[in-house]
């Protein structure tokens, strides 16, 4: 695969998403300071006609920290989701509030709308049968776990089923299959993540928990193989860890796996050139190959614009077969 920065500007720029629109190719990410909220990340969309040349056509305000955007199409409008923490001190880092905006032409975006997401973050967002399915998380002591909802106008959810209840279950992204949605979900502490698959109308899970530690989880298929991508961990010897607990010798990369639907474990493919501070990604296929979307800092020394010590780059993988 052939892979490339499409954005650097010394900023802390990360957790990506990547969608066609319109004739276009759409990257989304957060821009900021550092990866934490006292970054006070703003959410960026770019553009580009031929994923060589990118300009920016919108950047969301930061509210006072917005992260994680997502990119979706939806009864031919253009999408952006993202949650923002709360604007109340009180519950600052606690609270989130989801904001979706639309476009009708992939310029001009509606101002966000604050829809109803019941204390949960809200983020991913797929298309089924007409329908749009979102992931979404609670990291809150009442109900953690990872949640499945369902809107059919693109503003008002509903929930549809539990995916993973506690076990410190997250983040989340959706692949569906005919009547099959397979959900990859991260686990915290130091836990593998789980592949859970539920028929149509997705009420009910089964869950797999897999054998190698990976984080930001992306699940996609490309020529009739199923992958999962991710934030992995090198061992000194090359290897992924399994489980990563009071380890302090390894390296983050960005890492693509391809899941054996018979065994149920992971399979490593490939490393993309990343480090640090890496990740996230999105992906499309068009015209035969596949794209991928993500962030790293691997390349920090080698740029001259730092704004900080937590610069990272938006980069773009492209090819006709992962490998």
């Amino acid at each position: 695969m052939q892979t490339k920065c499409v954005w650097w500007d010394g900023y802390h720029n990360a957790f990506t998403d990547i969608v066609r629109f319109k004739e276009n190719f759409y990257i989304t990410f957060r821009h900021a300071t550092c990866h934490m909220p006292r970054g006070k990340g703003q959410i960026y969309v770019i553009k580009s006609k031929n994923t060589e040349n990118w300009e920016i056509i919108k950047k969301f305000p930061a509210l006072p920290d917005s992260r994680d955007p997502k990119l979706f199409v939806f009864n031919n409008k253009l999408g952006v989701l993202f949650f923002a923490v709360s604007d109340n001190p009180e519950f600052f880092r606690h609270w989130v509030h989801t904001y979706i905006s639309y476009s009708e032409d992939g310029i001009n975006f509606s101002d966000p709308i604050r829809i109803e997401n019941y204390n949960l973050r809200f983020w991913k967002i797929r298309n089924y049968k007409n329908l749009i399915y979102a992931t979404t998380c609670r990291s809150m002591p009442e109900e953690r776990g990872t949640f499945l909802f369902v809107s059919a106008d693109g503003i008002k959810f509903e929930y549809v089923s539990t995916i993973v209840k506690e076990d410190h279950a997250n983040e989340a992204d959706l692949l569906f299959e005919d009547e099959t949605c397979y959900a990859f979900v991260r686990r915290e502490d130091c836990k593998t993540p789980v592949i859970a698959i539920s028929k149509y109308p997705f009420e009910k899970w089964e869950r797999y928990t897999m054998n190698l530690v990976v984080r930001g989880p992306h699940i996609f298929k490309y020529k009739k193989r199923i992958y999962c991508a991710g934030r992995v961990f090198l061992r000194p010897d090359g290897k992924i860890f399994s489980y990563l607990k009071n380890e302090t010798e390894y390296e983050p990369k960005t890492g693509i796996l391809e899941l054996d639907t018979k065994n149920m474990i992971l399979k490593p493919v490939i490393i993309l050139p990343s480090g640090g501070d890496t990740s996230y990604c999105g992906s499309i296929v068009y015209e035969g190959k596949i794209y991928i979307s993500y962030y790293s800092q691997h390349e920090l020394k080698q740029k001259k614009s730092r704004v900080g010590e937590h610069a990272s780059g938006i980069y773009l993988a492209k090819g006709s077969s992962i490998e």
